[in-house]
């Protein structure tokens, strides 16, 4: 049963690394990113760079360690920074012309 388990945990985290891949590009086709909260995102990638090691220095476990490392580098930090770009991206336009469609009807800038 030990051995079916070793083998049945890394595949399972193979299988979610493959669910990672529509999550991302969800994110990277996304004009503003506005739904992703970037500095969770940071927050967890941190926690994960202490699991990780934790793991390596505690438990001596190399493959928790290898999925770890994989979940928060694509998982966490990849989307963090794809976000992070477009959010910023999208916040230097708005500057630069806040109104893109024209001005909301009864303002001043429309009268």
């Amino acid at each position: 049963m030990k051995e079916v388990l070793l083998y049945l945990y890394p595949l399972s985290q193979l299988i979610i690394f493959f669910l990672y891949v529509p999550y991302i590009r969800s994110v990277a086709n996304s004009e503003t990113a506005d739904a992703i909260n970037v500095p969770a995102q940071f927050s967890f990638f941190t926690i994960g760079s202490i699991a990780v090691i934790y793991m390596l220095v505690v438990n001596e476990d190399i493959l928790a360690s290898l999925i770890i490392c994989g979940h928060i580098f694509m998982g966490n930090l990849t989307v963090g920074l794809i976000a992070l770009s477009k959010q910023r991206k999208y916040n230097e336009r708005r500057k630069k012309d806040p109104y893109p469609e024209g001005p909301p009807a009864g303002t001043k800038e429309n009268s």
